[in-house]
């Protein structure tokens, strides 16, 4: 009996040791794998999964300077006193408390131009730079804007094909203009929900990716979301910059005129390729990521410059009735024409990225709200934006 007790440990043993080992070598084969493919789009969206807040340093970043004339917010000796705050699910004794639990990372209220209110949780300080995601679509507006304030665009009324020649190759691409990609109405059979939006936001090659669809509508007569448009504006703009890369002409344009404290980065799909994300890929701080409610709120005059016209910003707000109303996360909304959403009352409009994003303004109350978090929480953002500028 003893013998045999022995015999049967030891193998017990041996086999306990095999299988640690083989274990370990399907864990090395995984690590491997992943490795490689992570040459391979999908193996990127993989290995990457979801985006978060940490999404910049998955890729490499273009620098894009501060600004040499900052416009220093204030901040208030007394911040704003909010209530209780109710959630969808919970009222919370503090909005502090309800931001802590609701997985935000940052948040700011700016009122007349002054921050009141500004919190910050996890590894997250004024100095991170936060990925905007689909805001991203909003400030490629607002450079648009600049470049047809400036001629480099002669007329958003232009086909594509005549700032990018060689996608009159494919077929339909020669009807669709630049207004159409703005507005997202260019008729281009691209489906945000699908693989498609991965696979460009982890593709190495946007040049080729965002040229790949066909357009599947007549332009202009359907609205579909679809962060391909605002990537062949990229397209459009680069191609008139004669060698100079689009985070530079942004800075020279925006991001130095708006008075920002830091500077930010526009993540690239690869150091080969160079494009930057134009769609999902700005980062900024989140007092920074403010100057883009104050210029909307200031009719596109800030720092003293006029970064865009008025009637740029009149129209960026106006209603877009190709889009009309549109379902979000958020609920019922209204399109604006440019890369804007707005509230069905009319009291505010905003942008808005991936996974709870936002810079909120409430033109009445002369206030901006930013909020960028790991996830929506419990919390009717919109709704919550709303009640607390009445509060102050």
């Amino acid at each position: 009996m003893p013998i045999i007790f022995i015999r049967r440990s030891s193998e017990q043993r041996r086999g306990r040791i095999r299988g640690r080992f083989w274990i370990r070598c399907r864990l090395a084969a995984v690590a491997l794998v992943g490795l490689v493919l992570i040459g391979c789009i999908y193996g990127r969206i993989v290995y990457f999964n979801a985006p978060n807040l940490t999404a910049p340093s998955n890729f490499e970043g273009r620098p894009i300077k501060a600004s040499t004339t900052p416009l220093m917010l204030q901040k208030r000796e007394r911040e704003a006193a909010f209530g209780a705050t109710a959630s969808k699910d919970a009222t919370y004794p503090s909005l502090d408390d309800l931001l802590e639990a609701s997985e935000t990372r940052a948040f700011l209220v700016l009122h007349d131009d002054a921050i009141v209110y500004e919190r910050y949780f996890g590894n997250v300080s004024e100095i991170t730079l936060l990925p905007s995601f689909s805001i991203s679509k909003t400030y490629a507006a607002v450079l648009i804007g600049c470049a047809l304030k400036g001629g480099l665009i002669s007329s958003l009324d232009d086909p594509l094909v005549m700032y990018v020649p060689d996608l009159a190759e494919k077929i339909g691409y020669e009807r669709v203009t630049l207004e159409q990609l703005l507005r997202m109405t260019s008729g281009i059979d691209f489906d945000e929900e699908s693989t498609a939006g991965a696979a460009l936001y982890y593709c190495t090659d946007l040049r080729d990716r965002a040229r790949s669809y066909d357009v599947k509508w007549p332009p202009g007569q359907h609205y579909l979301y679809g962060s391909v448009n605002i990537q062949l504006l990229w397209e459009a703009l680069r191609g008139r910059l004669a060698g100079d890369t689009v985070s530079h002409y942004f800075e020279q344009e925006v991001w130095g005129p708006l008075g920002a404290g830091q500077s930010a980065t526009w993540s690239l799909d690869s150091h080969s390729s160079g494009v930057e994300k134009f769609f999902g890929g700005f980062n900024a701080t989140a007092r920074d990521h403010a100057l883009l409610g104050l210029l909307y709120l200031h009719g596109g005059t800030l720092n003293g410059r006029v970064i865009l016209t008025k009637q740029w910003v009149d129209r960026s707000l106006s209603p877009d009735p190709v889009a009309g109303q549109v379902q979000i996360a958020d609920g019922t909304m209204r399109r604006g024409r440019y890369q804007w959403f707005l509230t069905l009352d009319g009291r505010a409009y905003f942008a808005k990225g991936y996974h709870g994003q936002y810079i909120f303004v409430v033109p009445q109350k002369n206030a901006v709200f930013v909020r960028f978090g790991e996830g929506y929480g419990d919390v009717d953002w919109t709704s919550l934006f709303l009640r607390l500028a009445e509060q102050l």
